[in-house]
């Protein structure tokens, strides 16, 4: 035998006695397509086909470890996933050349620990059934869905980046646990609710997403000291209830709204700061939120309501905005102990608020009509008030100091300059209904308060980044 074949044999005789972490240094390595004990990985690693972590297994990828998955496969996760990465050493789970892969899918009764790691172009990033999930200081980018809790999951999510996603995270199904110190970033959604999820949401900042935060159905559950900053809208809810609270964020320059809250919701929007963009709250079809202790600033229309609003609106600040609230459509809030203050106008009501119309006409066939066109099937349309009083009670609050002049000079039942009602259009027409025209309702402004309200306004914090969010 010559030297370099004694050479040969030696080198083949000393990779047979390592154990595989040994072996997985020295290039890259082809992953078994089933792991049934622990595989401890470094370095580089091919997923030439789909991989499975049975029940007993457990796969290891230490810290700089890179696994590449070959487009279409999928890591099946049974048994147990760790990701022991650093911030120096990333883990980074990901397939070549720009192509996708499926992803990692958690089964009934997984466990999964994921740190400092990079998951990237996958179908879906993690999805988890019946499972147990913890990632912290992860950044999962390029995915349809980064992350998701399709049933009864149990995930602590903490300090991850979702960057340029389709869906940033999903929770459905009686998922749960906590999302918070994390970034959602250009996704189309950052964070979607749905379905009986109901995960705790505290203390994440939302970045340029179409829209941050989408909860669809009943949650009974708190998004809360969280930050939205230049998203198309913060936080959209639909056909939400009371138990939905909504406290103790900031919202800034989000394009369309701070809030939407539509189609029958009633959540508790409380102690937010809002500033800049159309809306700060904007409430329709039969929703009716409870807002409270809010600071609600520059804004084209501080608050929103349409369409059979009986929102109880209290102890906010509205100033500012060109228009602080809107009624329209047979909305008839009470609004009580608000500080209103620089408005173009304080409070003004839309062509459509006339108890007028409703007593002698009626609105739902209207309703039905308009949903008809818009190709709507919910059921519970036509619905809604039976009784229409022919004003909005606006008592019992401070207007700015001009403003309170000229009510208590002019009293009750007059016009205004600062409140737009019947006084400025006494009559409407409406198209469909002939040519008999109709009375706008009125504001009741007096009694007023003749003090400003020292507790209207946001409670214990002044609305600042640094309240809310550890340094990103």
């Amino acid at each position: 035998m010559t030297l370099s074949g004694i050479k040969g044999a030696f080198f083949f005789l000393v990779v047979l006695l390592l154990p595989v972490t040994a072996l997985s240094a020295l290039g890259q390595e082809i992953v078994p397509e089933v792991i049934t004990g622990e595989l401890i990985l470094t370095g580089q690693h091919l997923m030439e086909k789909s991989v499975t972590v049975a029940k007993e297994g457990v796969l290891v990828l230490k810290a700089g470890a890179r696994l590449r998955a070959a487009p279409d496969t999928s890591l099946t996760v049974q048994g147990t996933l760790r990701v022991d990465g650093s911030k120096d050493k990333p883990v980074e789970m990901s397939s070549p050349d720009g192509a996708v892969w499926k992803g990692i899918t958690m089964l009934s009764g997984a466990r999964g620990e994921i740190t400092n790691g990079r998951i990237l172009r996958a179908q879906k990033g993690i999805s988890i059934l019946a499972a147990r999930l913890e990632v912290s200081e992860t950044t999962i980018s390029g995915s349809e869905t980064a992350i998701h809790l399709v049933r009864e999951a149990v995930a602590e999510i903490k300090g991850v980046r979702f960057t340029n996603n389709k869906v940033g995270l999903a929770a459905e199904m009686r998922s749960t646990g906590e999302i918070s110190g994390c970034i959602f970033k250009d996704n189309n959604v950052g964070l979607g609710i749905a379905s009986g999820g109901t995960p705790t949401v505290k203390g994440n900042r939302f970045v340029g997403n179409g829209l941050g935060i989408q909860v669809l159905q009943r949650y009974p559950g708190k998004i809360e000291g969280n930050i939205f900053e230049g998203n198309k809208a913060g936080i959209r809810l639909y056909q939400n209830g009371p138990d939905t609270i909504v406290e103790r964020n900031r919202f800034v320059n989000n394009a369309d709204a701070a809030v939407l809250a539509l189609s029958y919701t009633s959540p508790v929007i409380r102690n937010n700061y809002m500033t800049a963009g159309k809306y700060g709250i904007y409430a329709n079809q039969f929703s009716s939120p409870t807002i409270a202790d809010n600071m609600i600033r520059k804004m084209e229309e501080a608050v929103h309501l349409n369409k059979k609003n009986l929102s109880q609106i209290k102890g906010n600040v509205v100033a500012d905005s060109v228009i602080g609230i809107f009624c329209d459509f047979s909305s008839y809030p009470l609004i009580r102990g608000n500080l209103f203050s620089d408005n173009g106008a304080h409070l003004k009501l839309g062509k459509f608020q006339s108890s007028n119309w409703e007593s002698r006409a009626g609105s739902k066939n209207f309703v039905l009509e308009t949903a008809a066109r818009q190709n709507s099937r919910n059921p519970r349309l036509g619905q809604g008030p039976m009784e229409f009083p022919e004003a909005v009670d606006a008592t019992g609050n401070w207007w700015d100091k001009k403003t309170l002049r000229e009510m208590m000079e002019k009293g009750a039942d007059a016009d205004i300059s600062t409140l737009y009602d019947g006084h400025d259009l006494p009559e409407v027409t409406y198209e469909g209904f002939g040519e008999e025209s109709y009375r706008l309702d009125k504001v009741l402004y007096l009694p007023a308060l003749e003090t400003e309200p020292e507790a209207a306004g946001l409670k214990g914090w002044k609305g600042t980044d640094d309240e809310l969010l550890p340094v990103l």
